[in-house]
């Protein structure tokens, strides 16, 4: 059953709905991945794993007018659900049909075709620089990146750039553990440290009784 996202024209619809419609939405973007995903090969953690965030991003921003850069793309399904795509979206990863990835071509939504890992941040901060520059500072810039992506060398300019711009940037930091190879470095020992630590478990567990 599919019957908010079925009504879902765009994601600025998903303003006026109530927790309980958001956690409905929320499950039935669960249900339409799973199917899809046992019959066709898809990326499937990354994307089941983004479903609140994407909501929660699409419920307080407007990204027609905001910016959303999410990182490599392939966790984008949930997001092209909730943009417009609902009903072409079991073609998706088909010849003619929608892209696994952001494809600018299927919906304003999209603003870039990305793929390569750690590009999120420094685009997100051009578009920022690019809004500031031409009089439009309420335009807000989001990035979702994962751990796996984020010691990237091209994201450390990027932050250092951001912060001598002082910049109004968000980054997101999806820290699932899940990358296409193992996460080495001091960021990843940062990241393991942080997750273990007792006030932030604690926190989390309070967070999820709420």
């Amino acid at each position: 059953m599919t019957r908010h996202l079925e009504r879902l024209e765009s994601a600025i619809d998903l303003h006026g709905m109530s927790r309980v419609e958001l956690d409905q939405v929320a499950d039935e973007i669960r249900q339409v991945l799973c199917g899809l995903l046992s019959i066709r090969t898809a990326h499937f953690a990354s994307n089941l794993g983004v479903v609140e965030l994407c909501l929660a991003l699409h419920s307080v921003f407007d990204f027609r007018s905001d910016r959303l850069i999410w990182d490599t793309g392939h966790q984008i399904y949930p997001h092209k659900l909730v943009t417009g795509r609902y009903k072409e979206f079991a073609n998706i990863r088909t010849r003619g049909g929608l892209m696994g990835y952001p494809n600018p071509a299927e919906s304003p939504y999209d603003l870039f075709m990305t793929g390569h890992a750690g590009c999120s941040v420094s685009t997100a901060l051009g578009l920022k620089s690019g809004d500031d520059l031409r009089g439009e500072s309420h335009r807000k810039s989001v990035a979702v990146i994962g751990d796996g992506a984020f010691p990237s060398g091209i994201v450390f300019e990027a932050l250092n750039n951001a912060g001598e711009l002082a910049s109004d940037l968000l980054i997101v930091l999806n820290d699932n553990r899940m990358s296409i190879c193992p996460r080495v470095g001091s960021v990843a020992r940062y990241l393991d440290r942080l997750r273990t630590n007792p006030f932030y478990t604690g926190l989390k567990s309070e967070v999820v009784r709420m």
